[in-house]
């Protein structure tokens, strides 16, 4: 697979028809899936998706934030957050992966740009990419950030047993929330759309 992912930034990005497999039901469609210019007001953010070799093929990892953050606290993401001025997207993709993680991923690493997505409840632009490196990270978290980490194997990402629901109270009602489920760990929400688009092109390959 490793030697195949260099074919991976060639292909057209698939963007909302990927993002509907993991969209919540009660956020707006029409809102949440739309590729439009970005507005007055609305800011920039950036993930990275860091591919490396592990038992048996390339894993990932993602995050669960600390409680205590003000917003996301408790969930799964992946490496990134918000630029800072005069940063391009890239850039603070790579940053905000050496401050998480402690991992220095260079710019030459990196391999695909996905689709710009807009995360509605903080009025971000989130510019995911994707790297791969040689060899596996040795991991040094920075506590404020992230709480604890895990390994996704690609082999599960593109493993439709992976793909679950799971319930969720919002606006006074249940929902069924469609997931990734890794083990006991449950992705929704926008990294897992994120992972969605991800996944198809991987699927693909």
């Amino acid at each position: 697979m490793n030697n195949h992912l260099n074919g991976i930034a060639g292909m057209s990005l698939p963007g909302p028809s990927a993002w509907r497999l993991m969209l919540p039901p009660y956020i707006d469609e029409s809102r949440q899936l739309a590729i439009r210019p970005k507005k007055e007001g609305e800011k920039d953010a950036a993930v990275l998706i860091l591919l490396h070799p592990c038992e048996g093929g390339l894993s990932f990892p993602l995050l669960e934030r600390p409680s205590q953050m003000r917003h996301h606290a408790g969930q799964i993401a992946l490496p990134g957050g918000a630029l800072e001025p005069n940063e391009t997207p890239l850039d603070a993709a790579l940053r905000e992966t050496w401050e998480e993680l402690g991992v220095a991923v260079q710019a030459a690493s990196v391999r695909l740009s996905l689709s710009p997505i807009f995360a509605l409840p903080s009025n971000y632009w989130v510019y995911p990419f994707m790297a791969l490196v040689e060899t596996t990270p040795s991991y040094t978290l920075t506590e404020q950030k992230a709480s604890s980490s895990f390994e996704v194997p690609l082999s599960a990402l593109l493993n439709s047993s992976s793909r679950s629901t799971f319930p969720l109270r919002r606006n006074g009602r249940l929902w069924e929330v469609p997931c990734f489920r890794f083990g006991d760990r449950i992705v929704w929400g926008l990294t897992a759309m994120i992972l969605a688009e991800f996944a198809k092109l991987a699927a693909g390959l």
